[in-house]
């Protein structure tokens, strides 16, 4: 009887430290603040959050991005049995959206509003391709990555 009291007390705690590691309510305003430091789940509160649809789907971005790289990981290493596996669509998606999430947040922090409507389409073209990879669609994929971005 002890035991299970202590049990559901401790699942007590937890779920309440689970609910305090939330976003914070001025992600919205600042963007670029702790948006790697979030998991999928809490990116998407903090998207539901706000009121301009440009930054809530930057937000929706970058939980379905994470969401999408972390099944590719998964996938690979269910494919392979070597340890040595070549993941270097992964890194590659991975280095862009860190190249474009630099840019942009330079570019915010100048004023230029536009940098969240061109970083969402990064992201969208980096979902894309993505997607097709763990799709098996390779070729789709190339296509895409060779084919010019929309400015």
């Amino acid at each position: 009887m002890k035991y299970r009291s202590l049990l559901i007390l401790g699942l007590a705690g937890s779920l309440f430290s689970l609910s305090g590691s939330a976003a914070n309510p001025d992600d919205c305003d600042h963007p670029f603040t702790h948006g790697s430091e979030y998991n999928p789940q809490q990116l998407r509160q903090v998207a539901k959050k706000c009121d301009q649809t440009e930054i809530a789907d930057l937000f929706y971005n970058r939980a379905y991005h994470t969401e999408l790289l972390q099944k590719f990981q998964v996938l690979n290493r269910l494919q392979s049995h070597q340890p040595n596996h070549d993941l270097t669509h992964y890194h590659t998606q991975r280095i862009f959206i860190a190249l474009s999430e630099a840019f942009a947040k330079r570019a915010w922090e100048r004023g230029e509003t536009q940098a969240i409507g061109q970083l969402n389409r990064q992201y969208d073209r980096s979902i894309e391709i993505a997607e097709y990879q763990l799709k098996g669609y390779d070729v789709l994929a190339a296509q895409t990555r060779q084919a010019p971005a929309t400015p």
